[in-house]
C-alpha cells in the first residue's frame, strides 16, 4: 500500500510539480488552498500533509494545527520560501510539524524528507499497535486474576503474603 500524501499550496504549479515527483512511490492528492484542503482530511485517510506556509487565506502553521486536530496521525510537514522563522519555531515546538523545508528545493531533498515522513508514520502506527496490543494483555490478565481471587475466596481461603524479598548478595 502506498502512503498518502497531502499537497497544499494555492500555486497549482507547485502541486503538480509535487504530484510528478512523488506519485511513482506515494498516492498524491493536491489542494488549492486550506478549506479544500480540510475537505480533502474529511474525505481521505491521509498519511503525510505538506503545507506552503505563506498563502492568502491561512498560514501553512494555522493550517496544520487544524489539520492536527482532524486527522492527528498524520505527519505535518511545511515548507516556505520565506524566512518566517518565529511562527515556524513555534510550531515545530509546539508538535505540529514534523519537518520543515526550504523552496525551492532540490527532487532528491524533497523526497528523502517524504520517505523519513513515511518512515516516522510507520514507527507511529507500530508504536500505537503495540500500546493497544499491550492495553488488551493487561486487562486479559486483570481479569484472571480477578476470577482466580474469586476462586481462592469461594474456598474459604485467602491469599498468603508474598514472600519476603531475598537479602542482596545471597546466591541461594
Amino acid at each position: 500500500m502506498k502512503h498518502c500524501l497531502l499537497v497544499v499550496d494555492d500555486e497549482p504549479d507547485v502541486c503538480d510539480s509535487v504530484h510528478d515527483l512523488l506519485r511513482r512511490e506515494f498516492r498524491v492528492l493536491k489542494a488549492h488552498g486550506a478549506e479544500e484542503g480540510l475537505r480533502t482530511l474529511r474525505e481521505q485517510e491521509v498519511h503525510i500533509i505538506m503545507t506552503d506556509q505563506r498563502m492568502p487565506s491561512i498560514t501553512g502553521v494555522d493550517f496544520l494545527t487544524r489539520a492536527q486536530a482532524r486527522m492527528p496521525q498524520a505527519i505535518r510537514m511545511l515548507y516556505t520560501g520565506f524566512a518566517d522563522l518565529e511562527s515556524i519555531i513555534a510550531a515545530i515546538n509546539h508538535g505540529h510539524i514534523y519537518q520543515f523545508l526550504r523552496k525551492p528545493w532540490q527532487p532528491e531533498e524533497l523526497l528523502d524528507a517524504v520517505r523519513s515522513a513515511a518512515a516516522e508514520y510507520d514507527r507511529l502506527v507500530a508504536v500505537e499497535e503495540d500500546r493497544h496490543r499491550l492495553k488488551q494483555e493487561l486487562e486479559t490478565l486483570n481479569r484472571r486474576v480477578s476470577c482466580l481471587e474469586s476462586q481462592i475466596e469461594r474456598l474459604g481461603g485467602t491469599l498468603p503474603p508474598p514472600p519476603p524479598p531475598e537479602p542482596e548478595g545471597s546466591a541461594g
